[in-house]
């Protein structure tokens, strides 16, 4: 590798080595490091993202696969065994495809996910640097995602805060009404471009919002690809019930990518979480509608 090429990669801040290696198509190993610890790796072929993890994500790609409701837990169990018993020389992913228990397109869109909570975790931190270890890499070239698929815009970074602002100011009249409800968690507006516009929890529920969003936005891309092969149209309306809790999902129209999701426990009742979400559309849509605040301001 040219030292010049070096340069503009190797000891820089984390967003500017990574743009940088992506824009000359780079390949290879970026190491994150901080305080002279490695805390994280991004893996690029052809400048394209093909892996990545941090230490300060909570779960593996697996808990995550479980946690999402993707895969059962026996049947999960069953396919990290047998991932470890080839010595970790076959991806987890593809062991999850070939069991039949995903398909390849469940998989892009969770590994999507999953790469995304792993890269946004270590943008965030002036603290880290990227050392980079040039080569080619091998790996599945349909498993890999160009930059823009997993790293924020520098718009989206400065967007979050000023989204939770708005959230803040309206959680009372749009949001807070929801924590009547038997069994409510949490609750929140967002689109399916990660753009959120409130949030709620209840009281004893310890959340920050924005880490469920990736997970969500993850099942709602998979649970939704067959709609229209199947003469349904646009999903309006998705439930998921799970043994600890449910999930509802409340598009504000078919044209719209924005939604409203409530998380209960156990003591949900569909019927009433449904007829709750659709008094409070109005509402929701006129919060969606709101101009978005300049970035001078």
């Amino acid at each position: 590798m040219h030292d010049d090429v070096v340069d503009i990669i190797d000891g820089q801040p984390f967003d500017v080595a990574l743009k940088n290696a992506v824009v000359i198509k780079w390949s290879g190993i970026l190491s994150a490091i901080k305080d002279s610890q490695q805390v994280g790796v991004v893996v690029l072929r052809d400048g394209h993202v093909a892996w990545a993890v941090s230490n300060t994500q909570t779960e593996n790609f697996a808990c995550f696969m479980e946690r999402i409701g993707m895969v059962p837990k026996d049947k999960l169990d069953e396919v990290v065994q047998k991932y470890r018993s080839l010595g970790k020389s076959k991806k987890l992913g593809a062991l999850l495809e070939e069991t039949g228990l995903i398909s390849h397109a469940t998989l892009r869109e969770c590994l999507k996910a999953h790469l995304r909570a792993a890269i946004s975790s270590m943008m965030n931190d002036p603290g880290i640097i990227l050392n980079a270890k040039g080569g080619e890499m091998a790996v599945d070239t349909s498993l890999i995602f160009l930059l823009s698929e997993v790293f924020p815009t520098p718009d989206e970074q400065g967007e979050p805060e000023i989204r939770r602002q708005v959230g803040k100011s309206t959680e009372g009249s749009v949001l807070q009404s929801l924590g009547e409800l038997p069994g409510y968690l949490y609750s929140l507006i967002a689109s399916t471009e990660g753009n959120q516009l409130a949030c709620h929890t209840a009281d004893d529920v310890p959340l920050n919002c924005g880490q469920v969003l990736p997970p969500l936005l993850a099942w709602l891309g998979v649970s939704s690809s067959g709609s229209d092969e199947l003469g349904m149209g646009k999903v309006l309306f998705k439930f998921v019930q799970g043994e600890r809790g449910a999930l509802f999902v409340h598009k504000i129209d078919a044209g719209s990518p924005y939604f409203l999701a409530v998380i209960c426990d156990e003591k949900a009742k569909l019927g009433v979480v449904r007829h709750k979400m659709s008094e409070l559309m109005p509402e929701v849509r006129r919060l969606a509608a709101m101009p978005e605040p300049e970035w001078g301001e």
